[in-house]
């Protein structure tokens, strides 16, 4: 074979060598690459996202964290003035109780000024108690069952007031007082059902549920899948034990004297004779308040 045929030849060879393979390689390699620049791309642009979520969310844990720092620093400020309170009340209960016993004032009235200063600072504690209470609410008349829970009857009570809550709205949830015995053959506690105890994480998700509640007065249980049969369930605001005693009897003088109005609010306890702004508002705080506004018992 001469030297110009074997040239020829590899000049085929060339040839036929570019034209099989460049247009199969070149395209293939540029769409892989464009390929994974486009990923990488997104790859970018779902890491800043994430990397914005994230910093939101910190944010919002930042804030979380500084509202129950404060929440907790307030707590701590009224434990605090409540122990101050309590130990100047027993200190002088103490006071008061060395007096009456001494031989000397037996025959003697008590030191009126120390008495009034001893029922003075009950009533400041009573008042500390019931700002503590002031995000709480108490229903009543809602059918009790075993292994119930509480926060779903909360929830369902208030969707059926107009109000959706959420489990982050509600702090904490349970029945209050004795529970109640279990007969035999009878589905359900027997006895009036435990009060409700709701505490929710803001006042004024507590205040729309109390406004709800005067506005459909009445409202049952019909219709919310509670076990038991169908009752009427109230809403109101969760006294203090002294509170609660002093809103009963004021209630029953309310029917026994004929008034038309008896109400709490804020924890605080009103009366009112008559409808209109003529007929003044009175306020009563303890019971020596209720001979002043009903009249001697």
């Amino acid at each position: 074979m001469s030297p110009a045929e074997t040239v020829g030849d590899s000049s085929v060879m060339e040839v036929s060598y570019s034209d099989g393979h460049p247009h199969n390689t070149t395209p293939r390699d540029n769409g892989m690459d464009s390929t994974r620049v486009t990923d990488m791309q997104l790859l970018v642009t779902e890491l800043r996202l994430f990397r914005e979520e994230m910093r939101a969310m910190s944010q919002e844990i930042h804030a979380l964290r500084t509202s129950l720092e404060s929440l907790t620093a307030r707590i701590d400020s009224c434990d605090r003035r409540i122990d101050s309170c309590e130990g100047r009340v027993d200190a002088l209960s103490a006071r008061v109780e060395s007096l009456e016993t001494r031989p000397q004032f037996n025959d003697a009235a008590p030191d009126t000024a120390l008495v009034e200063t001893v029922s003075q600072l009950r009533l400041e504690l009573n008042d500390r108690d019931q700002e503590l209470l002031l995000n709480d609410l108490e229903i009543t008349s809602v059918p009790e069952s075993s292994g119930e829970s509480a926060v779903h009857l909360v929830t369902t009570l208030s969707k059926k007031l107009g109000v959706e809550l959420t489990e982050h709205d509600i702090v904490d949830a349970a029945r209050v007082g004795r529970a109640p015995q279990l007969q035999e053959g009878i589905q359900g506690p027997v006895g009036r059902p435990r009060p409700l105890v709701v505490r929710l994480a803001r006042r004024a998700v507590r205040d729309r549920l109390l406004q709800a509640a005067r506005v459909r007065r009445g409202a049952t249980t019909e219709g919310t899948g509670i076990p038991g049969r169908t009752c009427s369930f109230y809403v109101n605001e969760r006294l203090t034990p002294h509170n609660r005693r002093l809103f009963y009897k004021a209630r029953e003088l309310k029917q026994q004297r004929s008034w038309r109005y008896v109400w709490t609010r804020d924890g605080k306890i009103f009366a009112r004779q008559q409808a209109g702004t003529s007929s003044p508002r009175h306020r009563i705080r303890t019971e020596l308040d209720l001979d002043r506004v009903f009249g001697s018992r």
